[in-house]
Order: C-alpha cells, then sequence, then structure tokens
C-alpha cells in the first residue's frame, strides 16, 4: 500500500468520498470532520489515504490534540499498519492514541508501541449505531426545544460533567466552545419537564445521508424516568423528517443500559470501534 498525504480538504473528498460513503453511518467521524474542515474550519489537521493501483483501501484524519481517526472496510498488514505509523509521527511525534475499527486500530497501536516505546491503553470500546426509522419513543413526559442562550451555562456545565463520565477531555473552555456553536447552529436539543431542562441531546457531523446524535446527558437526579429515550427520539424523528435517511451514534460497548435503550427505539448495531490511548 503506498500512503499519500493530502494537503486540501477538498481534493481529498474528491479521491476517497466515495469509499468512505459505502459505509457512511461507520465513517460517520470521517466524513462529519471532513465535511467542517472542507467548509472552512481550521483544526491543525493531517490527512491523507493509502491506496493500492489507484484504489483506496484506507483514509485517515489526525486533528490537533485528538486520536488519529482511521476509515471502516480496511483490511491491511501489521507492515502496513507499521508504515503508516512511521509517516504519521514525522508530523505528529506527540500522537495521544487512535480510534477506528477494532483489528485495525489494534494493529496502529501494537505499531506505535513498537516503533516508539509508548504504553497502549483501551480508553472505550465502542458500537456505531444506525436508525433508519423511530420505534419507540417511550412515554416520559415533557417535551423537545431546541436550546438557546439562555441554556448556554447549564449546558456548558452539563457537558463538563459528561466529559467527566465518558473519560473524555471536556475542559470548561472546550465546552464553550461546543455548546455555543451547537447553540447557534441550532442543533443543541433540550428535554422540558414542568418548566425545567431535564435533560439534553446534540446532533452535529452531518454527512451526505445522515447525521450524528451526540452529548446526550441526564443529571443522575433526572436519571431513570425515560427523559432520554424521549429527547433522543424526539431528535431522531425531526432529522428524519427533514430529510436526513438515517441517524447514528456512539455508545460504550461495556455500559448495557444505553446499548439497551438505543436498541429499544430502533438503532441497530452496525460496527465495533475501539478508542486506544497512547500513555
Amino acid at each position: 500500500m503506498r500512503f499519500i498525504l493530502e494537503q486540501d480538504v477538498n481534493r481529498l473528498l474528491v479521491k476517497a468520498e466515495s469509499f468512505l460513503l459505502k459505509h457512511e453511518a461507520e465513517n460517520n467521524l470521517l466524513l462529519g470532520l471532513l465535511g467542517r474542515m472542507a467548509e472552512g474550519e481550521d483544526m491543525g489537521s493531517v490527512f491523507g489515504y493509502g491506496e493500492d493501483y489507484d484504489r483506496i483501501r484506507i483514509v485517515f484524519l489526525h486533528t490537533k490534540g485528538n486520536r488519529i481517526i482511521l476509515s471502516h472496510d480496511t483490511v491491511w498488514t501489521d507492515e502496513e499498519a507499521a508504515e503508516l505509523a512511521h509517516l504519521v509521527q514525522t508530523l505528529t511525534p506527540n500522537l495521544p492514541g487512535v480510534i477506528g475499527p477494532v483489528q485495525q486500530a489494534n494493529q496502529f497501536a501494537r505499531a506505535w508501541q513498537q516503533l516508539y516505546g509508548k504504553q497502549i491503553k483501551v480508553h472505550m470500546n465502542q458500537f456505531i449505531y444506525q436508525l433508519d426509522t423511530v420505534k419507540d419513543a417511550g412515554v416520559a413526559r415533557g417535551e423537545m426545544r431546541a436550546a438557546n442562550n439562555d441554556d448556554f451555562t447549564l449546558l456548558r456545565d452539563w457537558l463538563v460533567r459528561f466529559g467527566e463520565v465518558t473519560g473524555e477531555d471536556m475542559t470548561e473552555e472546550r465546552a464553550d466552545i461546543v455548546i455555543g456553536r451547537l447553540i447557534t447552529q441550532k442543533r443543541m436539543y433540550v428535554w422540558m419537564v414542568d418548566g425545567d431542562i431535564v435533560s439534553m441531546a446534540g446532533c452535529s457531523r452531518e454527512s451526505r445521508n445522515g447525521i450524528v446524535i451526540n452529548a446526550v446527558f441526564t443529571p443522575e437526579e433526572q436519571q431513570r424516568k425515560g427523559y432520554a429515550q424521549g429527547l433522543v427520539a424526539a431528535l431522531s424523528e425531526k432529522l428524519l423528517h427533514e430529510g436526513k435517511q438515517f441517524c447514528c451514534l456512539f455508545t460504550n460497548a461495556d455500559d448495557p443500559g444505553p446499548n439497551k435503550l438505543y436498541q429499544k427505539m430502533g438503532y441497530r448495531c452496525v460496527a465495533e470501534s475501539s478508542a486506544i490511548d497512547f500513555q
């Protein structure tokens, strides 16, 4: 396999988008971030692809401070994983980790460990879910509404707590940016009961036919009342009604509660993924 570093995200999409769209839901992270970059967002990125005889076999993307992302539907050898690791290390020697299909992410992580002596640790095993039709919205009291600027502080604080629960590095500064962007773009929603916000969920990383639901959080005192199910189902239904063919989301594969909830709603698992940290 020959690895190519790209400098122009639009040129990469012309070359590789059809490859990524073959497994659109599974590649939602790559497609969504590349789409934002194509719209002009600067992420301090390193990106490219691997090919054989002009046939794309893998797409990779590293945004500043984050794990490198590997595309799904990739089969490669340990030697090819080591080749990519060496190429990436010359540009981002302090790479914090990798996320991608389980086997390929582990191949890359082992290569990084052998080449550079880093310890590797699985941060989270994940399921990637796709929903085409909402089957069960639940019967929770309340209703969904779009978040507004008056909700900013509460939702920012909840996003920090969400990061603590999931083990992601979500500083208050970063949460400010994320929540501010989602509210401005009308992509942050809350579930209201008797005038109070009891749950939140966002949507982002839009691809050609799908969109990702994320940042689903309900504080402990409001859990086990069906609010998250009501909100995610309502938001999924809204996005489908507006023209998306599917919604997708990531879950912690080792946490059975949310997985059962999303399956009940109509989400089906389409892939497994692994997020691995380098220490």
